[in-house]
């Protein structure tokens, strides 16, 4: 990069003539600043040409000093600008000297990603090839030490992070600069009308040429330092790209070391020596070089990014409190100090989450101290920290968990109704040892670790071993088959099968325990702390599961209950379950009848999705978490196909341009995919089977649809959740969208002309469904088909004779043929009744009341429903129409006459009637008008 600059060259050639040398002498001998023109002849222009090597950045070092030399002989309002530009020339250097030790840090980041992306190839290709050898155990335990050694001298991203907001924070300083030489003229005006000037000197000419050559100075290593920041803050990304890069490759790369060598011996067989290094591995423990090292880190770290560090306090001070507040609430429910109005539902609902929350404080304070430690700036002896805390947060997780559920006035002393022996003991015992096994976690942990783990096979292994036998102890005292502790729980909750099997969860227990000294005897010292953590896991998993089941079953009731439109919640069930009698007619506060087993139905169907999604999602979790222990299960999912993906990406030219591009990427499709994609179309397919029963519970009872909409919305909706579940079906089976498009339009094609009558069927349906030729029970005749609308779908409808048979007639007919609507010959008897109600209530929610009210009567028909609508709203009424439809007989009137009775006094007894009852519609004009409507449609 190579910016022109104005020199002083001009005045200098000025100064060559003869009228300029005897300037330059008058200036010499009698101004302030002569020896400016002796600086000027000596200066070269190629001196303050900026480039980013040591020649350039040292020539811009000297013309700093000489700015300065020549600002102690010039005027105050010039010697300003000249010890200005000499700092700019100081920063363009010293951002000079950044770029090239960047650079070095950018091929350095490239040269390392470039080696690992080797590397993990290679090392992926060997464990194809040849398995899990001994040869191929030691490279990667070998390099699971070079991956620590990184992390621990790798802080590049940090400095990318750093440097970037100094680069932009310089960078924006630079155009706060006032006098900037943009305009040189101007400029010079304004600094020569400055106080101190005296504008009818001798030397104000002078003086306007060395600021103005001084301005001219200043606009170039203005724009030189704008260049250098934008291209050192290019270098910048280019490194946080590299670093990331690499971050990621060696997290992959850690994942698959981590996989393959769990079962590979990580040191030798115990033996006698080991006895013998105990003392030396605890003096080198407790070292105090090494508690200083661990200091200097720690300094370093918070000097490195004291935001970050004190953002970690906070976030360990919120869940401290935040533990505090919840366990005081925990024990404030137990004890009924708090909600004691509440129901018990609701307080066990409580006390299951808040468990949860107080068990995961203390772990989740460790894991963050680890989380701070593994990042940043790293150290060796922060790492080998940070391994400890996690270790301890996982073991305080798993002592946590069961210690508050079985703490006095917890979950378990509160709802479970369950008499533990020794409890209180069992606790206190349990806090006892939880603190001795976390704080052996984070010394065995971090004894194997440092050092280079040459303490491993003695501190750490006869560490874990004495953990591993209290663990056993402990697990003895709780899991025996006669006396244990939890045998009353496991006999409450686990049910008769598991009670019987008892001997057998007591033999695992103490058995696990024992195989991990084993195995840490023989040698095997990662695959013991593998399966340790992953057997942490599930136990935890299954803890919180069994403690959350109980709330999750009450919230899931309660959410049913408010969708499908209980007024009552299902705490307050049992108190609101009483009968009430209507003359001859009953009713309930809850969904009853037809209409309740319909629900209770749906309920049952949609908790055994539930339930299925749950069991499969813990079957995915359990497989997710222990599959990679054995990772030869994996060749039971084998591929059945390949399927190839072209992935844009961008390339960059030689020109340094970026050109878009394209790769071709395989993806593989085992049986694990197929399975799923069978698991979605199964789902898919349930849902949408049960979309009309959902539909009906939880839109139509609060939302009035005409039958056309109704069918409509039901159709449409079907039509969706199965398209849904075919295109992740096919991205699962690796079918693109890309693939089938052309097969997708040519069916469309054939479709249309194949299935011509189909269409015709299905808009005429439409065309049906909203126009409402006909209505259900109406008497028609549809061409030569004469009958009673039974039934009105999408593509036809049914209609039933007086013989009980039913005709199938497309819906295209009532397009294309005469339609007669026989003036109610043969008609169901409509029963219309109108009541005015106080405006507390929504209209939504009476209308369905008294649907659910008449549907329940024996005479009414479900098919036709009864329906109810709002007729009119007045200031302090509204009035709701209610039509339900009987069986011809001899006394429609007196059945009227019993059905507004009825209405009238359940809404009396929900204090929702109003005292002026509107007058009742004449049942013969009704008919009429039904009749006269009818006769329009026909003709």
């Amino acid at each position: 990069m190579r910016p022109k600059f104005f020199m002083f060259d001009g005045f200098a050639n000025r100064c060559r003539t003869r009228w300029g040398w005897l300037l330059l002498c008058l200036i010499t001998w009698g101004c302030p600043c002569g020896p400016f023109a002796g600086f000027v002849g000596a200066q070269s222009t190629n001196a303050f040409i900026p480039r980013y090597d040591g020649v350039s950045i040292d020539s811009a070092r000297q013309s700093a000093d000489r700015f300065r030399d020549l600002s102690r002989s010039l005027p105050a309002s010039v010697a300003e600008i000249a010890n200005s530009n000499a700092d700019f020339a100081d920063r363009w250097a010293r951002l000079a000297e950044n770029m090239g030790t960047l650079s070095e840090r950018v091929n350095e980041a490239n040269r390392k990603l470039q080696s690992t992306t080797r590397d993990f190839n290679d090392v992926s290709a060997k464990i194809d090839e040849y398995g899990l050898t001994p040869t191929i155990g030691l490279l990667l335990r070998n390099k699971q030490e070079q991956l620590d050694q990184w992390q621990a001298h790798d802080s590049q991203t940090l400095f990318a992070s750093q440097e970037i907001g100094r680069s932009r924070q310089e960078q924006l300083e630079l155009e706060m600069v006032r006098w900037d030489g943009s305009d040189v003229t101007s400029q010079t005006n304004e600094l020569l009308a400055q106080p101190g000037v005296n504008p009818s000197g001798l030397t104000n000419p002078i003086i306007a040429r060395q600021i103005s050559d001084l301005l001219r100075h200043r606009y170039g290593w203005l724009e030189a330092l704008r260049q250098g920041y934008h291209d050192y803050q290019q270098k910048l990304g280019e490194l946080d790209a590299a670093t990331t890069a690499s971050a990621k490759l060696s997290d992959e790369y850690r994942r698959l070391i981590d996989r393959h060598v769990m079962w590979i011996r990580s040191g030798d067989p115990i033996g006698v020596s080991d006895l013998g290094r105990i003392k030396p591995g605890l003096a080198a423990f407790f070292s105090t070089r090494r508690s200083g090292e661990f200091g200097l880190a720690l300094e370093n770290k918070w000097n490195a990014n004291p935001a970050t560090a004190i953002g970690w306090l906070s976030a360990l001070m919120l869940i401290a409190i935040a533990r505090w507040r919840a366990k005081v609430l925990l024990l404030a429910i137990g004890e009924r100090k708090q909600l004691r109005a509440s129901t018990p539902a609701i307080r066990q609902v409580l006390s299951s989450f808040l468990t949860v929350v107080v068990s995961s404080g203390i772990p989740l304070m460790l894991y963050s101290i680890a989380r701070w430690l593994d990042g940043g700036v790293v150290s060796e002896s922060t790492l080998h920290a940070a391994n400890g805390c996690y270790a301890a947060s996982l073991v305080a997780w798993m002592v946590e968990v069961p210690r508050q559920v079985l703490r006095k006035f917890g979950y378990v002393d509160q709802f479970v109704h369950l008499d533990l022996p020794r409890r209180d003991r069992a606790t206190a015992y349990l806090t006892l040892i939880g603190f001795g096994l976390v704080l052996a976690a984070y010394v065995v942990t971090f004894s194997a670790s440092f050092d280079r783990g040459i303490w491993r096979d003695s501190v750490s292994r006869f560490g874990f071993i004495g953990s591993m036998c209290l663990v056993a102890w402990t697990a003895h005292l709780t899991l025996r088959p006669k006396g244990g502790f939890l045998e009353p729980l496991i006999a409450k909750l686990g049910g008769s099968v598991i009670h019987r099997i008892r001997v057998v969860i007591y033999l695992i227990g103490i058995g696990f325990p024992f195989a991990m000294i084993a195995a840490s005897a023989l040698g095997y010292g990662d695959t013991a702390n593998e399966l340790i953590k992953r057997a942490i896991f599930t136990l935890v998993g299954l803890t919180i599961a069994a403690t959350l089941w109980g709330g999750i079953k009450i919230l899931s009731a309660m959410a049913w209950q408010n969708l499908a439109g209980s007024s009552k919640s299902i705490a307050n069930q049992e108190a609101a379950r009483s009968t009430r009698r209507y003359g001859e007619m009953e009713s309930h506060a809850e969904v009853t009848g037809v209409l309740g087993e319909h629900y209770l139905e749906l309920k049952h169907q949609l908790a055994f999705l539930c339930q299925c999604a749950l069991v499969l999602t813990g079957i995915i979790g359990f497989g997710w978490l222990w599959i990679d222990m054995f990772p030869h299960v994996r060749m039971g999912n084998p591929v059945v196909w390949t399927v190839q993906d072209t992935v844009p990406t961008s390339l960059i030219a030689a020109d340094g341009q970026r050109v878009a591009g394209s790769m071709i990427e395989e993806t593989p499709v085992t049986a694990m995919h197929l399975l799923l994609a069978a698991v979605t179309l199964f789902v898919a397919f349930q849902l949408a089977k049960l979309l009309p029963a959902l539909f009906d519970a939880l839109v139509l009872q609060r939302v009035s649809f005409d039958e056309g909409m109704e069918h409509f919305s039901l159709v449409l909706g079907r039509c969706l959740l199965f398209g849904v579940g075919c295109l992740i079906a096919c991205q699962w089976i690796g079918v693109r969208w890309q693939t089938i498009q052309w097969l997708a339009v040519g069916l469309t094609i054939g479709l249309g002309f194949g299935l011509q009558d189909m269409v015709r069927n299905l808009f005429g349906g439409l065309i049906v469904l909203f126009e409402k030729p006909a209505r259900l029970g109406d008497f028609i005749t549809v061409g030569r088909v004469t009958g009673r609308v039974a039934a009105q779908r999408l593509r036809t409808t049914v209609l039933s004779d007086d013989e009980g048979r039913e005709v199938i007639i497309p819906n295209k007919n009532f397009v294309n043929e005469d339609v007669t609507n026989w003036m109610g010959a043969g008609r169901l008897n409509v029963i219309p009744l109108e009541v005015a109600v106080s405006r507390d209530q929504r209209p939504a929610d009476i209308c369905r009341k008294l649907q659910e009210l008449v549907i329940d009567q024996e005479a009414v028909l479900l098919s036709p429903a009864p329906q109810a609508t709002l007729v009119c709203v007045g200031k302090r009424t509204q009035r709701i129409e209610v039509r339900a439809w009987i069986e011809p007989g001899p006394h429609p009137e007196r059945f009227r006459d019993e059905l507004l009775r009825v209405v009238r006094r359940f809404l009396h007894d929900e204090s929702i009637l109003a005292a002026d009852q509107p007058a009742q519609p004449d049942m013969d004009e009704v008919s009429r008008k039904g009749v006269s409507r009818r006769l329009k449609r026909s003709a």
